[in-house]
């Protein structure tokens, strides 16, 4: 059972997802009445497209498993991009409790699949904490993953990123998200992803440093 932990334990670590979306549920149902109109006249003219609730609800699917692949093949990565996950949604979690924004959302009629889909995610979902998005963020995030460190053949690589932005584009055809909603998430994913790579570079740098000078004091001594 020791053994098991040691090399699985690190997956544990994508609890983290649930508890970041506790806090994101917190605030948006303690939103007080001090919210910013989050919508521009851009954002009236993106039309309504109920289909697009499919790759819209397929993002956290896709976030466990990426994760939960990462943590199997790839550990160092697994762990950076769990502080990237966390940096960014922290952020996010920030702005929400000091910039809480609000997006208007359509009636939705009809009985069909993704009408009854679109109205499920309106009913479970407080349309408040729009910005940066959420599923834009973490949805950019694995983007960069997938191209900056992944080595996925190019039909997978372009598969996976298509999809991926493709659940970026739902968040305004499902009206959950401005595109200004859009920019904040990617711009978080990016400046967590470097925040990150800056931090373990220079830990790197210090470890490295660490390494030479004990080696040049082992030649000393053995001199």
């Amino acid at each position: 059972m020791k053994a098991l932990f040691l090399r699985w334990g690190h997956l544990l670590a994508i609890l983290c997802i649930p508890l970041q979306g506790s806090i994101y549920v917190f605030l948006g149902s303690n939103t007080g009445s001090d919210v910013f109109y989050n919508y521009a006249w851009i954002d009236t003219q993106i039309p309504f497209i109920k289909e697009f609730i499919y790759p819209y609800i397929s993002w956290m699917p896709i976030l466990y498993l990426g994760f939960i692949y990462l943590g199997l093949t790839n550990k160092s990565l697994f762990w950076r991009t769990i502080l990237t996950y966390n940096v960014g949604v922290i952020a996010a979690n920030i702005c929400f409790a000091v910039f809480p924004t609000h997006v208007p959302r359509p009636i939705v009629g009809g009985t069909d699949l993704s009408s009854w889909l679109v109205q499920f995610i309106y009913t479970n979902d407080a349309p408040f904490n729009c910005f940066p998005s959420i599923h834009c963020l973490t949805s950019y995030m694995l983007f960069i993953i997938v191209n900056r460190h992944l080595n996925f053949k190019p039909v997978l690589r372009i598969s996976l990123s298509v999809w991926l932005w493709l659940i970026i584009a739902s968040t305004v055809f499902v009206k959950q998200h401005s595109l200004l909603d859009v920019a904040g998430g990617i711009l978080f994913a990016e400046a967590a992803y470097w925040a990150v790579h800056a931090v373990l570079l220079r830990r790197s740098s210090a470890h490295q440093k660490e390494k030479q000078t004990l080696g040049a004091t082992n030649t000393s001594s053995n001199a």
